[in-house]
């Protein structure tokens, strides 16, 4: 549970990083625009981490709710997922890129955490279409591998999102082409 002024903290930080990435945030940055010493902000958050941690929970939660997951089988469901994303990264390039890979998001990837349930659905969805090649995990880091990389060269514009791109690679990826 977080306080208003915890609230308005986060709601800010993701201003900030729609405006000009995660990058270029700082907490002196935010505790002068809260008019606050940065002392008053360690009463809020112990660091910039656990700052970016929450944020993530907010955001992750916000996209959560934004994305029309489809029903139906695991295979759309997933499918629906990644052109989501893919959509998103078009739309809210540095939202997505800060959700995708700051620096305290990564490590919530290497580990099972209750905190981001949209995550553990991927890896149902992902462990539900796994051909048996590989392991679930292995399986798990190949969609997702897929799905970072390519919103990450939309986000840079190195390519344009392309739906049947997305959907033949998934399906080359689970066998179900």
């Amino acid at each position: 549970m977080t306080s208003d002024t915890e609230q308005k903290i986060i709601d800010n930080t993701i201003k900030m990083i729609d405006q000009d990435g995660y990058q270029s945030i700082s907490l002196r940055k935010l505790a002068r625009h809260f008019g606050m010493t940065t002392g008053a902000f360690y009463k809020h958050f112990k660091n910039k981490e656990e700052l970016f941690y929450q944020t993530s929970i907010v955001l992750s939660q916000q996209v959560a709710n934004q994305l029309k997951v489809a029903k139906g089988d695991a295979f759309g469901q997933l499918l629906s997922i990644a052109q989501g994303f893919c959509k998103l990264f078009q739309t809210a390039p540095n939202r997505m890129d800060f959700l995708f890979f700051n620096p305290t998001v990564i490590k919530v990837y290497r580990q099972s955490n209750q905190d981001f349930p949209f995550l553990t659905m991927i890896r149902d969805l992902a462990r539900q279409v796994n051909p048996g090649k590989v392991s679930n995990e292995d399986f798990f880091n190949q969609i997702w591998a897929f799905i970072q990389g390519y919103t990450l060269l939309i986000k840079n514009q190195v390519t344009n999102y392309d739906a049947n791109l997305v959907e033949l690679t998934l399906l080359e990826l689970t066998g179900e082409k």
